[in-house]
């Protein structure tokens, strides 16, 4: 593995890829493998909003909203978080959470990411992708 979690993804399994087109990939990411949680990442590694070009930064909203309707379909969440840091893998990628219906007050908006420690399952998160892949609109 590189320093890159974003670049390591381009060799996730298939059943780990929710979409994937020749700029963008979606996929569950080793770590943050809690069921509805993805990271949509510019598959080259590029830095920031300054590394996209204007071609990417336009592509990246008609992805996100697709990604983000098809995870919506698929599970019913009403609400699809987007968080980006950059710190940690400063790769432009967005942590895509689902948002349930029933989550507890304090873990709304960034609190949901305490629930990472405890709720991480593999085989919830391949199962989720593959209903959210079923799901995507078409182009």
């Amino acid at each position: 593995m590189s320093e890159c979690l974003p670049c390591d993804l381009e060799s996730a399994d298939d059943a780990a890829v929710v979409y994937r087109d020749e700029t963008w990939s979606c996929d569950v990411a080793e770590g943050y493998d809690v069921p509805g949680w993805f990271i949509l990442r510019l598959r080259r590694h590029a830095e920031g909003w300054d590394g996209l070009t204007a071609q990417e930064a336009a592509g990246f909203g008609v992805v996100s909203k697709r990604i983000a309707a098809a995870i919506q379909a698929a599970t019913g969440a009403p609400t699809v978080y987007f968080m980006s840091f950059g710190e940690n893998y400063p790769h432009f990628h967005f942590l895509v959470i689902t948002r349930p219906e029933d989550l507890a007050p304090e873990f709304k908006g960034a609190g949901i990411l305490a629930l990472r420690a405890t709720n991480r399952d593999l085989a919830g998160s391949l199962e989720t992708a593959s209903t959210v892949r079923q799901a995507l609109p078409a182009t």
